[in-house]
């Protein structure tokens, strides 16, 4: 039965695995400080998987990705130095290794999530218009719903505990220019992992929104 699924299939299912022992591991108080360290590495598994399944990385996806991981690094770096982009806040140590003050895998985490939402809404239409407008929305909302859960496992903080709508701005103004980046560079995503794992994000923060 095993050798019937696709390479595809099982490292979709690795991921699927992962989110789910740490949702149950998080939601144990006893577990949650073995459990939060991971989350670096959960990060890095879910762009691993991305690039595994779409097969499609070539050196135009590569320059992509490593510009889309810059400027989504640049523009955290650059609100949690000054307060002037997002609003005030600071990281954790959750996800690990910092530079100025900013973890450097919430680049991998604009990453997955730019690509995989331009992946999603690249199924449905081909329109310039919507490729554009219609991923940062997706971002933006689900920002929306990771924001809370965040800070209560102590990824970040805000000031006076307030998430400021100007973030919410940012991330979609952010995001717009990502998109329309990766519209000039037209990658073909697998829409497989793309659903899989904005569902997956949406499935895991939605869940422990409830819980927490």
């Amino acid at each position: 039965m095993i050798k019937n699924i696709s390479i595809e299939n099982r490292w979709i299912g690795i991921l699927l695995l992962f989110y789910f022992f740490g949702f149950i591991g998080i939601s144990i108080d006893a577990y949650k400080h073995l459990f939060l360290p991971l989350t670096p590495f959960n990060l890095i598994l879910t762009l691993f998987v991305f690039y595994k399944v779409n097969q499609d990385f070539s050196a135009k996806l590569y320059l992509l990705s490593i510009l889309i991981f810059l400027i989504g690094f640049s523009v955290e770096a650059i609100g949690v130095a000054t307060g002037v982009l997002f609003g005030s806040y600071t990281y954790g140590a959750s996800f690990g290794i910092q530079i100025l003050d900013t973890p450097l895998v919430i680049g991998v985490n604009w990453l997955f999530l730019a690509l995989s939402s331009y992946g999603v809404i690249q199924f449905f239409t081909k329109k310039t218009v919507f490729l554009i407008i219609l991923p940062p929305i997706l971002m933006t909302s689900l920002d929306v719903l990771v924001e809370p859960v965040a800070m209560k496992l102590g990824f970040w903080s805000w000031a006076n505990d307030i998430i400021p709508l100007q973030n919410y701005v940012m991330w979609y103004l952010t995001s717009i220019a990502i998109h329309v980046l990766i519209h000039l560079f037209r990658p073909n995503i697998n829409p497989k992992i793309s659903f899989t794992i904005i569902g997956v994000q949406v499935s895991f923060f939605g869940a422990l929104h409830i819980l927490l």
